[in-house]
């Protein structure tokens, strides 16, 4: 009863913050913090990169939020602008062309060079004012060979209230993550 009560008053506070927007908001993950583009000369390596695969509560156009528990909240009024997937397949793609000079990045099903795979469990809000990104990443040789198997795990205090704040925090979220797999990349070259 206690929990039951508790989960009420969580929803009633919730929906009286949202105070019932009267519109559609949508929300798209900014290239802004990742950095300048580097011009290489000659292209020394290629890098594949497949599409990104996404946890199916994560596949829809809703932000998703986490209740206390396990509970998910779907939002009715704050949506992704374009598919979550084909966003962070374009930041991948972007974000890696710029952090790794000397390389060739592609989403083509070119079969040169390694293989990188991304799969997301967890991109959302929190119930405690945080977002949590989570997920895998793999390297694989054009054989299917695995090199790198990595989990990754962030969970990021969100400075302010707010799905826009939500949806800045999970793109530097995911910038950081780009940081990460290039230089890991790298020291393989």
């Amino acid at each position: 009863m206690k929990k039951r009560m508790m989960t009420l008053a969580l929803l009633g506070l919730l929906a009286g913050c949202s105070s019932a927007p009267t519109s559609l908001h949508y929300y798209s993950l900014d290239a802004d913090s990742q950095p300048a583009p580097t011009m290489a000369t000659q292209p020394q390596h290629q890098l594949v990169l497949r599409p990104i695969a996404l946890s199916g509560q994560l596949d829809r156009v809703s932000l998703v939020y986490q209740l206390e528990g396990n509970e998910l909240h779907f939002a009715e009024y704050h949506r992704w602008a374009g598919s979550l997937d084909a966003q962070l397949n374009q930041l991948t793609l972007d974000g890696l062309s710029s952090r790794l000079p000397g390389w060739v990045v592609r989403q083509d099903g070119a079969r040169k060079g390694p293989v990188l795979t991304i799969s997301v469990e967890r991109f959302q809000g929190r119930h405690d004012g945080r977002a949590l990104l989570s997920g895998r990443w793999r390297l694989l040789t054009e054989d299917g060979v695995v090199l790198r198997d990595v989990p990754f795990q962030q969970v990021r205090v969100l400075p302010a209230d707010g799905y826009g704040t939500l949806v800045d925090e999970l793109g530097q979220g995911w910038q950081q993550l780009l940081d990460q797999i290039a230089a890991d990349i790298r020291t393989r070259a």
